[in-house]
């Protein structure tokens, strides 16, 4: 009888041990693909709700695509691209803590900053989101949302974002004095493929 508790004992501590390892790597794979999504900026955007005030917080860094995903982790230049591309639009007083978005009901936004403050209008289909921005610099930003665990990201081209931070730099009379750095932004850019920035917000 004792023989046979232990047999059943046994096997209930290796049901268990096999059923917790399943737990755990269900967990592990689901954590891994959250990951994913945030670095990537992966996350379903299609009936994202982006009216409202949106905080900024630092550039955004994603991938074009799936396959590009591991190539960007692996580039050393992403660390120089973001760290420039922050640098660059500080310039302007575009800095986390200090610059925010507001979507407004009627189709119209505001990139307030410290030390400009930029309106505009937008306009969203799906996850694709349009931004015009207007008066202190006229420009057009066609971009993807994409949803991550605090907010959101914008996602642009990088040649198109790169010129957004150029004319804005222009317009404070800033762009001269940053040459320099934009170069390096555009070496960086030209050693990954597939790489698009943008700006990543909270609520």
């Amino acid at each position: 009888m004792k023989k046979i508790i232990a047999v059943i004992g046994s096997m209930m501590l290796v049901a268990s041990a096999a059923s917790a390892q399943s737990w755990l790597d269900s967990f592990l794979k689901v954590a891994t693909e959250k990951v994913g999504d945030v670095i990537s900026g992966k996350g379903s955007a299609t009936a994202f709700d982006i009216k409202g005030n949106w905080k900024y917080q630092g550039v955004a860094i994603g991938a074009a695509s799936d396959n590009a995903l591991a190539n960007l982790a692996a580039s050393a230049s992403t660390g120089t691209i973001e760290n420039k591309a922050n640098e660059l639009l500080a310039k302007a007083g575009i800095k986390p803590g200090a610059a925010s978005f507001n979507f407004k009901e009627d189709g119209s936004f505001t990139l307030n900053a410290s030390k400009i403050n930029i309106p505009g209008t937008w306009t969203k289909e799906g996850d694709k989101l349009t931004l015009n921005f207007a008066k202190i610099l006229t420009f057009k930003l066609v971009g993807t949302i994409k949803t991550t665990s605090d907010g959101c990201q914008i996602l642009f081209e990088t040649g198109k974002f790169l010129d957004f931070i150029k004319q804005l730099l222009d317009a404070i009379g800033k762009l001269a004095n940053n040459n320099a750095t934009i170069k390096t932004v555009q070496q960086a850019l030209a050693n990954v493929d597939q790489l698009k920035l943008g700006f990543k917000l909270s609520k």
